[in-house]
């Protein structure tokens, strides 16, 4: 699980659909919630869960619809018979990714080099510090 820990900076509640904008070093992830009990304030210290299987890769050029896109360096890479894992170093924080063996052929990841990662915003989860 990808844990990251960040500010509350911004929230827009609409029809059931909160969207909570948390600042992490000097980037804003998005994230959001389906009408829930949780109730978030601007300013609170929140950890931010996201799967591994949840964070997609792309060139550094590429665009995308994904309002939780950062590039980072490759930090290490792990290849399975299937799966690959592919860890990034996020302001000093480590954010892994599992994709295919394929994809990762296709891409051409190698450690050092510079990609692209995301995740969806209905795919992180806030946790209250």
């Amino acid at each position: 699980m990808n844990r990251l820990t960040g500010v509350i900076k911004e929230i827009k509640s609409v029809e059931g659909i909160t969207q909570v904008f948390v600042e992490v070093e000097d980037k804003i992830l998005s994230v959001l919630i389906l009408s829930g009990d949780e109730e978030y304030k601007e300013g609170e210290r929140v950890n931010l869960l996201f799967k591994e299987t949840e964070v997609m890769i792309a060139t550094p050029e590429s665009q995308v619809s994904a309002r939780n896109s950062f590039v980072s360096r490759i930090t290490s890479i792990s290849i399975g018979e299937i799966l690959a894992e592919v860890a990034f170093d996020f302001y000093g924080k480590k954010i892994t990714s599992i994709i295919t063996r394929g994809a990762l052929n296709e891409l051409k990841c190698q450690v050092d080099d510079e990609f692209r990662w995301l995740v969806k915003s209905n795919e992180v989860s806030i946790q209250k510090g």
